[in-house]
């Protein structure tokens, strides 16, 4: 068994303020983990205790024989060691999250405090989380921020209607509040000051620009008709003035595409061979205007690393709001009650059949990406525990874990579902995830909840027909599907099996990504990676071949 050593640091500013957290945890004497994250809005106090908590659902797992645990808040060391009781109603729920976390440890924990000048390694984890969120929100309000450029100073617009900050950008120094007392202190420049070099930077682009020749795409996508693509896309443009042409081809034909690729820096949907690559020498962005890319030929891309293939995500929170939507109807017995009530048949009180309350439940999400995440807020917001998994954990998606009880990898999908009351398959399709859930997985989910926003073929058909008809699964919510309606045929089953038959299934015909906005934000994504390919910048959500997604 190991022996750990952890110190932990909360701060705050102010006080109630922005919260972060900093953890340096030492395994057998050698730097195991070390943890820095902004954690939302509370007290000092109240971010010293989550930062102990954090650091003790890091190490528990292990098993250690012995925990010493530095920190520099008095206060905390002596109501965690008995000698101040715990009066504060905010930190009681935090104080008993402890106890229950040190009693599923074997060994020994031991809190012990010493002064901030030996906890600098923590302290200073915690004030870079710090620091970096208040440098993110201010990015994010500065981007709607109007600069107008006087003689020798910038007027910058405020949140507040006909209210305007004077800037001079040379000093800097800005008349606005949150400079003077806030900013200023934490040794940080204020939004407006932001904005105005944000101007100055885009008033740089466009200069740099402005004698670069015309910018050419071709729109080969059946997403929505020619004439709306060329419509969004002229008037997102009257506000970018970029020198572009979009090409729309009036007719699908191989020899006028090809035509067009030798001319075009940019191509929006569409399928490509060896040969129409070979002729593209100027293609650097092939742009797939919706997140789904299973059909793409991986194979022939590996070949062409300077062209970039994207995808978007701007149907995240479509697709995130109708994984709620089937959970919903499943727990609350939507689809039942109104086709009963309409045949005058009562359930609730009178038949002694109460539905599902999502509040205290788990949910345990199979692909933590985009759609994904948003997936775990909403459920945090419900009061839901949120158990997550990722192909691959990377530095960014360890600041996401303070509304997740549990973020692993692809080895953690059995502990995942069995911590879950409501499984949600959220991954792309690839040759890894092909299958992922099949009779094994499926049985592990007895008495649970399983719902598929993924794609079909993701859960293995038959295991999953038979583990809902024989009530293995208490239920299941499926937007994805293995047979889909075709030209030649517009009414098909979304199924060999007879899932419309079972009462403990919610249908939804693949619409989870198509709502009132949904193409709107899709063109509006498709045209902002246009607009990075044309000042050479880097576009968002680049596949990668080798991963298929």
């Amino acid at each position: 068994m190991s022996k750990i050593l952890m110190k932990v640091d909360g701060a705050c500013y102010p006080n109630p303020g922005n919260m972060a957290i900093g953890i340096v945890i030492y395994k057998d004497g050698e730097l195991f983990k070390k943890i820095s994250e902004a954690i939302g809005y509370g007290t000092n106090n109240i971010a010293e205790y989550k930062a102990l908590i954090r650091g003790l659902e890091e190490v528990k797992e292990i098993n250690p024989e012995r925990i010493d645990i530095y920190c520099d808040s008095q206060l905390l060391v002596k109501q965690l060691n008995k000698k101040y009781k715990v009066k504060n109603k905010g930190i009681i729920p935090l104080f008993n999250r402890v106890e229950e976390i040190i009693r599923t440890i074997p060994g020994k924990v031991y809190f012990i405090w010493n002064r901030r000048d030996d906890n600098f390694m923590a302290d200073g984890l915690a004030k870079r989380a710090l620091t970096e969120e208040e440098i993110s929100k201010r990015e994010n309000s500065a981007k709607d921020l109007k600069v107008e450029k006087k003689d020798d100073y910038f007027l910058v617009s405020s949140s507040k209607p006909g209210k305007y900050y004077k800037v001079d950008i040379n000093i800097p120094q800005c008349e606005c509040i949150d400079f003077l007392r806030r900013a200023r202190k934490l040794k940080l420049e204020c939004k407006h000051i932001m904005a105005v070099r944000n101007f100055l930077q885009e008033s740089g682009r466009k200069r740099e620009t402005k004698s670069r020749p015309k910018m050419k795409i071709l729109i080969l996508s059946k997403m929505v008709k020619p004439q709306v693509w060329e419509k969004v896309f002229n008037e997102l443009n009257k506000k970018a003035t970029l020198n572009l042409e979009f090409i729309i081809p009036k007719k699908d034909e191989r020899e006028t595409i090809k035509k067009y690729l030798k001319e075009v820096e940019a191509v929006i949907g569409g399928t490509f061979s060896k040969e129409d690559l070979e002729q593209a020498k100027k293609l650097k962005l092939i742009q797939i205007p919706f997140a789904g890319v299973d059909k793409l030929d991986f194979n022939l891309y590996k070949n062409y690393p300077d062209i970039f293939i994207c995808n978007i995500h701007a149907n995240k929170n479509a697709v995130a709001e109708h994984a709620f939507a089937l959970i919903l109807a499943l727990t609350k017995n939507i689809v039942t009650n109104d086709r009963d009530l309409r045949l005058g048949k009562w359930h609730g009180f009178s038949t002694q059949e109460p539905t599902v309350q999502l509040q205290g439940k788990s949910i345990g999400i199979v692909g933590l990406g985009s759609i994904g995440w948003e997936i775990a807020k909403i459920g945090h917001t419900l009061g839901m525990k949120v158990f997550a998994l990722k192909r691959k954990i990377e530095e960014k998606d360890l600041k996401k874990k303070n509304i997740l009880e549990f973020l692993g990898e692809k080895k953690d999908l059995e502990k995942v579902i069995k911590e879950s009351n409501f499984i949600v398959v959220a991954v792309p399709l690839t040759k890894e995830t092909k299958g992922l859930i099949g009779k094994k997985e499926l049985k592990l989910m007895k008495g649970k909840y399983l719902i598929n926003i993924s794609r079909g073929v993701v859960i293995d058909e038959e295991a999953l027909f038979k583990s809902l008809k024989e009530g293995n699964l208490t239920g299941a919510a499926i937007d994805t599907w293995y047979q889909y309606p075709s030209s030649e045929q517009r009414e098909v089953l979304p199924s060999k099996y007879d899932f419309n038959k079972l009462d403990n299934v919610v249908m939804s015909p693949h619409t989870a990504g198509y709502t009132d906005r949904a193409l709107e934000e899709n063109i509006k994504s498709v045209f902002d990676n246009v607009v990075k390919i044309y000042y050479g910048e880097e576009p968002e959500s680049r596949i990668d071949p080798e991963l298929e997604y």
